[in-house]
Order: C-alpha cells, then structure tokens, then sequence
C-alpha cells in the first residue's frame, strides 16, 4: 500500500542545516539570510504580510545588505550631482576631457558596493 503524502508549500529544506523547515520560522529565525538563495526565493512580502496580519506578536523589519562588491574592470565612475536628488554617472575620462562643465558641481565616487534590502520578521511584546 502506497502512502500519500501531501506536499506543503511552506516547507523548505535549509541549505544551512538540511532540514526542512516552515518558511516563515525562517524568516524569523535565519542568521544567514544574506547569503541564502531559497530565502530571496521563496520568502515574499505577500507572505510575511500576511502572517503579521494574523498574528499580532510580529512585525516587519527590513534590513540593508551588500549583495556583492561590484568591480568595475573599466576606468573609474563618478556621481556628478546635478539638482537635489539627482545625479549622473560619469567616466573619469570625461571629466578629464571637459573639466569646465564639473568645477563647480560635486563630484563623488561610487561606491563599490550594491545593496538590497531583505524583509524579516521581529517578535515585539504584545500588550493586552
């Protein structure tokens, strides 16, 4: 006699520590979540939302990460700021060639990190 099992769509198998675990433990309980694949994946805002909804002991927490050093193999890029809020990037080479359009603007180097910001849930004390 065969057994049927019923798949549950919330149960992922943790690259960390190969057990199955429900997506939103994860989502409370991962210290790796930078790093996991199946945690970007799976885990979607819909999903913890939901689930803050329901239970009012949670919350949303967002947190910036570094998703990789971005190398830039190429000559050097530059943020030149043009009005409040923006700017443009810039090889060196071109404000070497035309120093006259940047010398009263900012000129700032980018940055050589990316960033992402990765959703998680925090337990908070519920009042009654």
């Amino acid at each position: 006699m065969r057994r049927i099992i019923r798949e549950n769509k919330n149960l992922i198998v943790c690259p960390r520590n190969r057990q199955y675990t429900d997506i939103i433990v994860c989502a409370a309980n991962c210290d790796f979540r930078r790093l996991c694949k199946i945690y970007k994946e799976k885990i979607t805002i819909e999903i913890l939302m939901e689930f803050v909804e329901k239970h009012p002991g949670y919350k949303l927490v967002g947190e910036i990460m570094p998703t990789e050093k971005v190398i830039n193999k190429g000559e050097k890029e530059f943020w030149v700021v043009t009005g409040e809020n923006q700017f443009v990037e810039v090889p060196e080479s071109e404000i070497m060639k035309n120093p006259q359009k940047y010398i009263k603007k900012q000129i700032w180097q980018k940055p050589p990190f990316k960033y992402e910001v990765v959703v998680t849930l925090k337990r908070v004390k519920v009042e009654d």
